[in-house]
């Protein structure tokens, strides 16, 4: 599992530095679509992140957003209502 890898990436500031980014995340997903289709052509690869880049779109398997009012939201169901019920009980 790779959890946010866009966040050691850099996202610069510049025009530049976002091109840069671009093509390093690009990179990345594509460098990992070669080796899932090779040598790990055998592995499940998750990868966690906010923003995957189109050109895995299709491989994409579930977005969570952050609205209650368009499920799934988040990745534990129940997570507000957990920490609701920790602070009733406190």
């Amino acid at each position: 599992m790779i959890d946010s890898p866009q966040k050691n990436l850099g996202h610069g500031g510049t025009l530049d530095a976002v091109i840069a980014d671009a093509v390093a995340i690009d990179d990345f997903y594509r460098h990992l679509s070669l080796w899932l289709a090779d040598r790990g052509s055998r592995a499940q690869l998750i990868v966690a992140d906010n923003s995957p880049p189109p050109l895995v779109e299709s491989s994409v398997v579930v977005r969570y957003s952050r609205n209650e009012d368009r499920p799934p939201c988040g990745l534990i169901e129940d997570e507000t209502s957990a920490d609701e019920e920790a602070e009733a009980d406190a």
